[in-house]
């Protein structure tokens, strides 16, 4: 419990190092270029969400993008707390989203993905600009609380229980039919269904692309400042969209 009320206030200096006000949404991908951290975005033949990797140059994260979208921005929230806070962690495989059933470490980062993107204000805040009464969350409410916050059903509905604004039960109800019920309010469905792109967010191989065209290093060093950090394939590689309801 301490380590998840730890979780809670690390989530919340890290948004205000973001400068982010308690209501509002945060956007992963630019959080990462804030945060100087590089991900690696593929998809993965693997039941695995993500992975983090500390090295001395560069502190990377790999996203699987065979996840659906609102997966994907759970999982960046969630390697951002073993980037940035799990000091005796180097490397680490993921599967996120298990909540309950995860182990005591996973749980935490959960707690800190959760704080994070969901905050408690946020929620609160949202609910009462659709005129929120107390207790009657309906499936229109989370539908717009997931499109607002850019996360999966189940990250949202989780949330909503461990705030106590929901029932288990409740849960269970509003979980199903993900894809079907954003459909009948009119939202889109992106958010729910697997990207299956590639992509490199660097502030690293920003770098060293802007100390080449400069002409401050060769194309061979360039190369191998790419090879040293574990980026070469991807900086030099190409680019690659099934649904996954979530």
């Amino acid at each position: 419990m301490r380590d998840v009320m730890r979780a809670s206030q690390l989530a919340i200096d890290t948004r205000m190092k973001l400068r982010l006000q308690s209501t509002e949404h945060c956007d992963v991908d630019r959080a990462l270029v804030s945060l100087g951290v590089t991900c690696i975005k593929r998809p993965l033949e693997s039941s695995m969400s993500g992975a983090t990797l500390k090295t001395e140059r560069v502190q990377l994260i790999l996203v699987n993008t065979a996840k659906s979208l609102g997966h994907q921005h759970f999982t960046i929230a969630h390697e951002l707390y073993h980037v940035l806070h799990d000091a005796n962690l180097a490397t680490t495989a993921c599967k996120v989203e298990e909540f309950d059933t995860a182990s005591d470490s996973e749980q935490v980062a959960d707690a800190f993905a959760a704080h994070l993107l969901m905050p408690h204000y946020g929620i609160v805040h949202q609910l009462h600009l659709r005129s929120w009464k107390e207790g009657e969350i309906t499936v229109a409410d989370v539908v717009h609380l997931e499109q607002y916050f850019s996360v999966s059903r189940k990250a949202m509905c989780w949330r909503l229980e461990d705030l106590q604004l929901i029932t288990r039960d409740q849960e269970q109800h509003l979980c199903r039919d993900v894809i079907r019920s954003a459909s009948r309010y009119g939202k889109s469905v992106a958010l729910y269904r697997a990207t299956n792109d590639r992509a490199l967010i660097s502030d690293y191989a920003e770098k060293a692309a802007e100390a080449l065209d400069r002409g401050l290093i060769t194309e061979s060093r360039y190369e191998e400042l790419l090879a040293d950090a574990g980026l070469l394939q991807e900086v030099m590689g190409g680019a690659e969209g099934t649904a996954v309801e979530d």
